[in-house]
């Protein structure tokens, strides 16, 4: 049955990665991640990534010109037990090397926070957040950023694509793809089942107060509401 298939399928594979999908909780669970069995070896980049091949688009200007891996086996040799995927999905999924995670959230909700959350940085006069890089994320967190992460290496690697509207195919596709992740979390609703969860994967059972991110984006935009 699926119990016992999943449960042989946690004893055999102990490597794993997760899909960042920005203000879904994912600083908390680097933050898990280092204090689990997996911190010894984890990257000391900036939300656990591993900036030669994970870095998001946004960082470096030959994004689409990053090394890539022939195999799988390349793959699971050149980065540490645990990594979180800072851009988009990379094919074909290891999945024989690695467990697959992604948190959610609400995706209004989550969009309100990233919006946000990227006005705050040009505000505050973030260095790499000029006028041409602003316009651009910005146009991303609007577009359903979680659906072009799922979807982007299926139908090219053409960053040009993350300012466009998903049509019905990519939504399948998104669908589609989450079907084969191991773990999907919220870490904001039931904090039981988040430390059994976070056990499963290995990450201990850290979850102590519910993640800050609750309708934080709506929150934000009470208290900050745009100009008319």
């Amino acid at each position: 049955n699926f119990a016992h298939h999943f449960l042989k399928r946690l004893k055999k594979v102990k490597k794993h990665l997760n899909l960042h999908i920005p203000k879904s909780g994912g600083s908390s669970f680097c933050s898990i991640g280092r204090h689990s069995k997996y911190g010894p070896g984890i990257s000391s980049d900036t939300n656990c990534w591993e900036r030669s091949h994970f870095y998001p688009m946004w960082c470096l200007f030959h994004f689409g010109t990053r090394p890539k891996w022939e195999s799988c086996k390349d793959m699971d040799a050149s980065v540490p037990d645990f990594i979180m995927n800072e851009n988009y999905l990379d094919y074909p999924l290891c999945m024989q090397q690695r467990l697959y995670s992604i948190l959610i959230r609400d995706p209004v909700d989550r969009a309100i926070s990233h919006e946000l959350h990227l006005e705050a940085l040009k505000d505050n006069g973030h260095h790499n957040m000029h006028k041409k890089i602003f316009d651009a994320r910005l146009a991303m967190a609007r577009m359903n950023y979680m659906t072009w992460a799922l979807t982007a290496d299926l139908v090219g690697d053409d960053k040009d694509r993350a300012l466009e509207v998903p049509t019905k195919m990519h939504a399948q596709m998104a669908m589609d793809t989450l079907s084969r992740f191991d773990f999907l979390l919220e870490l904001s609703v039931n904090l039981r089942c988040d430390a059994e969860i976070l056990h499963f994967m290995g990450m201990g059972d850290q979850v102590k107060e519910p993640h800050k991110n609750t309708d934080a984006g709506v929150a934000e935009l009470e208290k900050h509401p745009p100009e008319k």
